[in-house]
């Protein structure tokens, strides 16, 4: 048995963030691009890969990994509900963080809905405190536009 080690510990500080972004699509449509397989569509360098099952699955309690290195990251998925269009995370990186997400998607009309997105990061090391400066609020703000572009960006390809 192996134990999570965490590198240089340090006091633990914790931001908690949320925002969101309207979307050109069905939340139906919108909800599975927020699994560790949709993420892969609209993000160049997202690579995940399955710890278990032996392949990723968009329900709860796939695990997975990402990231090499420092940005080495354990997921979890803690919770999927496809009726209500809301998905839960936690992912560890020992190296400098935990974090908790929750992506929730409302109907907006037929053809456009909400994503909301809340990040709850707990710093672990001096590596987790640099990080915690990318979820500053106007930081954070600028995550979730440029979410919403390469969404959009995606969901073009697939409407030409």
């Amino acid at each position: 048995m192996t134990t999570l080690e965490i590198a240089t510990p340090i006091k633990a500080q914790q931001v908690n963030r949320s925002g969101g972004f309207e979307l050109p699509c069905s939340a139906d449509a919108a909800f599975p691009l927020f699994s560790a397989e949709g993420e892969r569509l609209w993000i160049k360098e997202w690579d995940p890969h399955p710890v278990f099952p032996d392949t990723i699955e968009f329900r709860r309690d796939t695990v997975f990994t990402t990231g090499e290195g420092r940005e080495h990251a354990m997921w979890w998925t803690v919770g999927v509900d496809w009726e209500r269009h809301r998905a839960e995370y936690v992912r560890v990186a020992g190296e400098s963080h935990a974090a908790r997400i929750t992506v929730k998607i409302d109907a907006n009309g037929l053809q456009r809905c909400y994503v909301n997105v809340d990040y709850s990061v707990t710093s672990l090391t001096e590596h987790g405190e640099a990080l915690l400066a990318s979820f500053a609020e106007d930081a954070y703000a600028t995550k979730m536009r440029n979410w919403q572009r390469q969404i959009e960006d995606y969901l073009a390809t697939i409407t030409t």
